[in-house]
């Protein structure tokens, strides 16, 4: 995709699952900075990421920002 306001946008659908037990389903915008999702969760300063999963019909579009130091494990879809 093409940058919006100065941004790469570059995205992954991912899940993760958090320390409390919860799982959540969306995309992650990693950039054009890190080739690999994993990279951008190892390597990047930002200590949270942005997951925003879809709009369906009965649910809507929902953006939740996450504290890297609470996620178990992460998985591409």
């Amino acid at each position: 995709m093409s940058p919006i306001g100065g941004y790469d946008l570059l995205y992954s659908d991912i899940t993760v699952k958090l320390t409390d037990g919860s799982i959540i389903k969306g995309k992650v915008n990693h950039g054009h900075d890190f080739k690999r999702l994993s990279d951008y969760i190892k390597l990047s300063s930002d200590k949270f990421i942005t997951i925003v999963s879809e709009e369906t019909p009965d649910k809507p579009k929902n953006v939740r920002v996450i504290n890297k130091d609470h996620i178990v494990w992460a998985d591409l879809e």
